[in-house]
């Protein structure tokens, strides 16, 4: 904490020149409460999107681009309010039509954290040991080539092209993703009930 920030703090505390010891301690307990919990404050990332099978995500957490050497915030994974450790990150790496180099990252956590099944478990497994390499410019070059557009029925909230160049690569990761997934594998990922959930920090750069 900065000075001015302590003086201020100082010069705010409504016992500072009282006689109430008790009173002086909780003020001031209070304040390192307030400082503490300022610094080690991190942005919540809820799911992006959660859905059987593969459809069009619904939604966009809050982002931020990464670049080389950039701290990473630890992404919050949750499947109907519990706390999951997801079954893989996915690296997604790319390089924009104008040279932007982008890196970020996509978290994936299949089923549901009480009643997991053999194929839950298998597909999991898959996702944490297959090679990831080069999927990231294959998602944006998916997606550049086919760009999101709402259909008759919608799909967006509100029409803009931020929105579009969010969506487009949103729906190219989902895509592409099932399109790894081994033949062995395509019928668990299929099977009725299915679902997954999933969190980003990806933010739709495309150019």
């Amino acid at each position: 904490m900065n000075e001015q920030l302590m003086s201020d703090l100082a010069s705010a505390d409504p016992v500072d020149s009282g006689d109430d010891a008790e009173l002086h301690g909780l003020v001031g307990r209070m304040a390192i409460a307030a400082r503490d919990a300022a610094m080690n404050e991190t942005p919540a990332l809820t799911p992006w999107w959660k859905r059987r099978r593969i459809i069009l995500p619904l939604g966009v957490a809050s982002v931020a681009v990464l670049s080389g050497g950039a701290l990473l915030i630890p992404l919050s994974l949750s499947v109907n309010g519990t706390k999951v450790e997801p079954d893989a990150q996915i690296p997604i790496v790319y390089t924009t039509d104008t040279g932007v180099d982008v890196s970020c990252r996509y978290e994936i956590y299949i089923g549901e954290p009480d009643s997991r099944d053999v194929d839950d478990l298998q597909l999991a497994d898959f996702m944490d040991n297959h090679d990831w390499d080069g999927i990231g410019q294959r998602i944006y070059e998916y997606a550049i080539a086919n760009p999101f557009a709402p259909g008759p029925d919608g799909g967006m909230e509100t029409d803009t092209p931020q929105g579009r160049d969010e969506l487009s690569p949103a729906r190219a990761t989902s895509r592409l993703i099932e399109a790894e997934i081994p033949e062995s594998l395509q019928g668990a990922m299929l099977k009725e009930g299915t679902v997954y959930s999933s969190t980003t920090d990806c933010k739709g750069v495309l150019h």
